[in-house]
C-alpha cells in the first residue's frame, strides 16, 4: 500500500510540473519583425536608455532609426510588455495540482487513532482544459502586444512626419520673413523718394511683422513636436536634440485593394487575438462542463489497538442532482457567443479601415505627385525668368520678390503634402498589419 501511495504521489508530482509559455517577449518581437522588419530591444531596467547597434543620434535620425529607437525604449510599450508576466503566472496557476489533505484524529477515551489522506481527483480531467485556456489567453495577450508594437510604429512615423513638417515650415517661414523684410525696406525707400504713399509703406511693414510672428510660432511648434517625438522614442529631455533626415518619398507600388484586404485579414494581430479569444472561451466551456461533480479519493487509516494500523481506500462523489454547474456553463457559452460576434465586428472594421487607408493614401500620393511634377516646376521657372528679366532691366526687384514668395508658398504646400503622404503611409501599413509600402529615409547625410 505504501508503494502504491508513493507511485500515485510521483505521478501527480510529474503531472504538476511547470509548463513554460512560449508566448514571451521574443514571440512579440518576432511577430513585429515578421510584419515590419523591426524588432524589440532587450529587456532592461526601468528608465534605462539604449540604442540599437549602428544607430547614433549625433549624425541625424532617419525614419527607420526613429522607429528602432522607439521599439527599444518606449516606456508605454515596456509597461504593456510587463503584462506577459501575468499571463505566465496564470499558466503556472492553471498547471498546478491541488495539495492532498492529511487529517489526524487523536485517540481520546475509548476512541482509537484515525488518519485520512484525501485528494480531489476530479481536478485531473479538468486540468487539460484549464491549461489550454491559459495558453490561448497567453497567446492572445502576446498578439495584442504585437498590435501595440505596430501602433507604436505608426505613431512614431506620424510624429516623425509632423516634426519634419514643422521644421520645414519654420525654415520656410524664416525665408518668408526675410523676403517681407526686404519688401518693407524697399517700401520705406520708395516712401522717402515720394514714389508711394505712407499707407502703402505701412502695409508692407505690417506684412513683415506678420511674417516674423509666423516664424516665431513655427519655431515654438517645432519645440513642442520635438518633445512629443522624444517621448515616443523614450528620450527624457526638456529639449531633445533630434536632427531629422529628409525622407525619400519614391513612388512604391501598392498592391490592389483586394490583396490588401486579404493580407490584413491574415496579418492583423488583433484579429488573431480575437480568434484566440474564441478558442479560449471554448476551452473554458469544456472546463466548466467537466466541473459538474466533485470526486474525492481518500485513504483511511484506523488504529485497531493491538493490531497494526489498518489502511483502506475510499472515495466521495458529489451527486449532481440539484446543481449541475448550469450557471457557469451558461455564462461561458455567453462569453463564447460574445467572442464570436466580437471577431466578426472586428473583421468588418478591419476591412473598412483598409479601404479608407488605401483611398487616403492614393489621394495623398496623387496630390503630391501632381504638385511636384506639374505645379512647382512652373513656379520655379517663373522665378528664374524673373531673375533673368531683372538682370535685363525689364522688371523691378519687387517682381522678383513676388516670384520668390510664390515659390515659397508652393514649397510650403509641397512639404505639407509630403508629410501628409508619410502619415497616410503609416496608417496604411498599420491597417494592413504589415509593411506594404513606405516613405524610406534618404541615405544622404548618413
Amino acid at each position: 500500500m505504501v508503494a502504491r501511495i508513493c507511485v500515485c504521489t510521483l505521478v501527480l508530482v510529474v503531472a504538476g510540473c511547470a509548463v513554460e509559455s512560449t508566448h514571451d517577449r521574443s514571440y512579440v518581437s518576432e511577430g513585429i519583425k515578421e510584419r515590419t522588419d523591426y524588432e524589440l530591444g532587450p529587456e532592461r531596467e526601468a528608465g534605462e536608455f539604449g540604442l540599437p547597434e549602428g544607430v547614433s543620434l549625433e549624425d541625424g535620425l532617419s525614419l527607420d532609426e526613429a522607429v528602432a529607437v522607439a521599439l527599444w525604449n518606449n516606456a508605454q510599450l515596456e509597461m504593456d510588455l510587463a503584462a506577459l508576466g501575468f499571463a505566465r503566472a496564470d499558466l503556472i496557476e492553471a498547471n498546478m495540482l491541488a495539495n492532498p489533505v492529511f487529517s489526524l484524529l487523536f485517540p481520546v477515551g475509548p476512541k482509537l487513532l484515525e488518519t485520512r489522506l484525501t485528494y480531489p481527483i476530479d481536478i485531473l480531467w479538468e486540468r487539460p482544459h484549464r491549461i489550454a485556456a491559459a495558453k490561448r489567453d497567453a497567446e492572445r495577450l502576446a498578439e495584442g502586444l504585437v498590435e501595440h508594437g505596430l501602433g507604436l510604429i505608426r505613431d512614431v512615423q506620424r510624429g516623425y512626419a509632423d516634426l519634419w513638417l514643422a521644421e520645414e515650415r519654420a525654415r520656410l517661414a524664416e525665408e518668408e520673413a526675410e523676403l517681407q523684410s526686404q519688401r518693407a525696406q524697399i517700401s520705406r525707400r520708395r516712401l522717402e523718394a515720394g514714389d508711394i504713399s505712407e499707407l502703402a509703406a505701412s502695409g508692407a511693414q505690417v506684412e513683415s511683422l506678420r511674417a516674423m510672428e509666423r516664424a516665431r510660432r513655427a519655431a515654438k511648434d517645432v519645440a513642442v513636436l520635438r518633445r512629443r517625438l522624444g517621448l515616443l522614442l523614450g528620450i527624457i529631455s526638456e529639449n531633445p536634440t533630434l536632427t531629422l533626415l529628409p525622407p525619400d518619398v519614391g513612388g512604391e507600388s501598392v498592391p490592389p485593394i483586394e490583396i490588401l484586404v486579404e493580407t490584413a485579414l491574415l496579418a492583423r494581430p488583433d484579429l488573431r487575438a480575437a480568434e484566440l479569444g474564441i478558442e479560449a472561451a471554448g476551452e473554458r466551456l469544456g472546463w466548466e462542463q467537466a466541473n459538474i461533480l466533485d470526486f474525492i479519493l481518500w485513504i483511511d487509516g484506523k488504529d485497531k489497538g493491538e493490531r497494526p494500523l489498518e489502511i483502506g481506500p475510499g472515495f466521495a462523489v458529489e451527486i449532481p442532482i440539484l446543481n449541475q454547474n448550469s450557471g457557469r456553463v451558461a455564462r461561458v457559452k455567453a462569453e463564447l457567443e460574445a467572442a464570436a460576434r466580437q471577431y466578426e465586428a472586428l473583421r468588418q472594421r478591419v476591412t473598412l479601415e483598409v479601404y479608407e487607408a488605401h483611398s487616403e493614401y492614393a489621394s495623398a500620393r496623387e496630390a503630391y505627385d501632381f504638385w511636384r511634377r506639374d505645379v512647382l516646376p512652373v513656379l520655379e521657372e517663373a522665378e528664374r525668368q524673373a531673375q533673368r528679366s531683372l538682370a535685363a532691366g525689364e522688371v523691378s526687384y519687387l517682381d522678383v520678390l513676388d516670384a520668390k514668395t510664390r515659390v515659397l508658398e508652393a514649397r510650403s504646400h509641397e512639404v505639407e503634402l509630403m508629410a501628409g503622404l508619410g502619415r497616410r503611409v503609416a496608417q496604411l501599413n498599420y491597417s494592413v498589419g504589415r509593411r506594404m509600402t513606405g516613405v524610406r529615409p534618404a541615405s544622404a547625410g548618413k
